[in-house]
């Protein structure tokens, strides 16, 4: 860094030593090393005049993250005499970073002034890029973005609920207002309540659907039009209080590479922004809308639309997790396909519990005894704890090996999140799946279950096949391509071998006289004596 500070110093390639400055600051500590070595942005802000436009965008950019607020009436000022309308949006970004409030009303009037202008074609983009810009600045000065608060719960409603492929019926079942078909992802709900959805648990995501082309061509400008005549704007109009704009974020699941999704979004927000006269706002930072795209095999998008403004209260208790957490709506399906096979107030053990989300959302489902949960990790444990307090539920946590646990006590069910060793040989896997299952015998009385999800289908296959105290009750494929099952497995009584029933003899009853077979005598009398052992020979009439 001291050597291209000390080219800038002498002025040699100033644009190519800006550039090359501006990526190591972006570097973590990189900021510490700069101040030490420099008394003052003087020679930084002196590029703001200089005759290159990239020159002037990269010192401003630099001034940003160096964080210099005593450039900030020079950066006002190149920002008001500039020419070239794309580097505005460089002076923009950088006094986001600094304390620019003695410019607020002539960076709000800019604002709306820009907000009225209808730009050429050619113009288009480095005025959506000043617009993004000021629109950051606006926001911090406000305070940030106040919400619109969600008044919709009891309003019908065309809507997605998401699931895991082949489960909707799960999903289904459990929607008792408006009209439900089954889709690839997920359950359609026509005409649906929104308070009653969020009652059920077994779901993913609420997408709410417009009436729009459902196969929009990969075309910024079609795809804005089809939106802005869509239902779009009323829905989001009856289920909120409050004016435009509603501030708004994309996401495009589309296998478009990542450069070419990327400019594909910026032109879809711009355009969606101007055929909604921005009733509808862009911004990747504050917003409380999705618009999301789904592509399908020929190329269009499916359009759908996620609210942020929706409260999330279904599982509220998991405020700790870890990479390794399972999704609470996944545990909430496992749960519920295991519903006929629970045990009320049964005493339950979590074998490798993380931070709690499998066996929280058991005892959501009925009530138990008393609950136990083991985990290795004392991070996991501690988040399961807070998000146990914050579900109100009492659960006795443990920091140890399950394969190692000992108690007197007997339980009724043992669930089972079983840990992905991605480094472990196959004879490790086989050992820890062979203590595991000891180890869930000894625990389990009689009829006890296992409630196993794994993605070993087959060492949980083996080692029931090995063990005739267990038997396989049922098992769900859960995810086909990473393997993922479900399985519920039960303890068999033990039943010793019986001898054959000996019958008392009854003093009472006559002897019984024995019919003599002619050919059993002449067999006897086939035997020598001495002989008795021998094989006899037995004489044909």
């Amino acid at each position: 860094m001291q050597k291209v500070y000390e080219s800038l110093k002498q002025g040699m390639e100033v644009r190519k030593n800006l550039i090359e400055l501006k990526q190591m600051l972006k570097e973590e500590s990189a900021l510490e090393t700069y101040l030490s070595m420099t008394e003052d942005d003087e020679l930084i802000a002196s590029f703001l005049a200089d005759e290159d436009a990239k020159t002037r965008k990269n010192a401003a950019l630099v001034l940003g993250l160096v964080q210099s607020q005593e450039s900030m009436e020079k950066l006002w000022e190149a920002y008001r005499t500039e020419t070239q309308l794309f580097v505005k949006s460089a002076y923009l970004s950088a006094m986001q970073k600094l304390d620019c409030r003695a410019y607020e009303k002539q960076l709000k009037d800019r604002y709306q002034e820009l907000l009225a202008f209808q730009p050429a074609e050619d113009e288009r983009k480095h005025i959506q890029e000043e617009l993004k810009e000021l629109r950051r600045i606006v926001i911090q000065f406000d305070g940030g973005i106040t919400k619109h608060k969600f008044i919709g719960y009891d309003k019908p409603q065309d809507f997605i609920l998401t699931t895991l492929k082949n489960y909707q019926d799960t999903t289904s079942v459990q929607i008792e207002t408006g009209a439900t078909r089954m889709i690839p992802m997920g359950v359609q709900v026509a005409r649906g309540n929104i308070r009653e959805a969020m009652r059920i648990r077994t779901y993913r995501e609420l997408l709410f659907t417009l009436r729009c082309d459902k196969n929009l061509p990969p075309r910024p400008s079609v795809i804005a039009g089809e939106l802005a005549r869509s239902n779009m704007i009323r829905v989001l109009r009856e289920l909120h209080e409050g004016e435009a704009p509603f501030y708004f974020r994309l996401e495009i699941r589309s296998s478009m590479p990542l450069d070419k999704k990327s400019n594909f979004a910026k032109k879809l927000a711009a355009e969606i922004e101007q055929r909604t006269n921005r009733f509808l706002v862009n911004s990747t930072d504050h917003y409380e809308v999705e618009l999301r795209f789904l592509e399908n095999r020929n190329g269009g998008f499916y359009p759908c639309m996620k609210l942020y403004t929706i409260p999330v209260k279904r599982f509220s208790y998991r405020k700790y997790t870890t990479a390794a957490s399972m999704h609470p709506s996944l545990a909430a399906l496992l749960v519920e396909l295991a519903s006929s096979w629970l045990t009320s107030h049964a005493r339950v053990i979590d074998a490798f519990c993380g931070t709690g989300t499998l066996l929280i959302e058991r005892i959501y489902a009925l009530s138990v005894r008393a609950a136990y949960a083991v985990d290795i990790f004392g991070d996991a444990i501690q988040g399961a704890r807070e998000n146990a307090g914050i579900a109100h539920l009492k659960i006795n946590f443990l920091q140890r090996s399950y394969l190692d646990f000992t108690t007197d006590l007997l339980f009724q069910e043992v669930w089972a999140d079983m840990p992905v060793h991605v480094q472990k040989t196959k004879e490790e896997m086989e050992e820890f799946y062979h203590v595991f299952f000891d180890k869930s015998e000894q625990l389990l009385e009689e009829h006890g279950r296992i409630f196993l999800y794994s993605n070993e289908h087959g060492l949980v296959k083996k080692h029931l096949r090995l063990r005739t105290s267990l038997k396989l009750q049922q098992e769900f494929c859960i995810r086909e391509k990473d393997g993922a099952y479900f399985y519920i497995i039960e303890k068999i009584p033990f039943v010793p071998a019986q001898d054959p029933v000996q019958e008392t003899p009854d003093p009472q009853a006559e002897p019984v006289q024995e019919a003599k077979d002619p050919q059993a005598e002449s067999v006897q009398a086939a035997a020598q004596p001495g002989q008795a052992n021998a094989k006899p020979e037995i004489q044909h009439p």
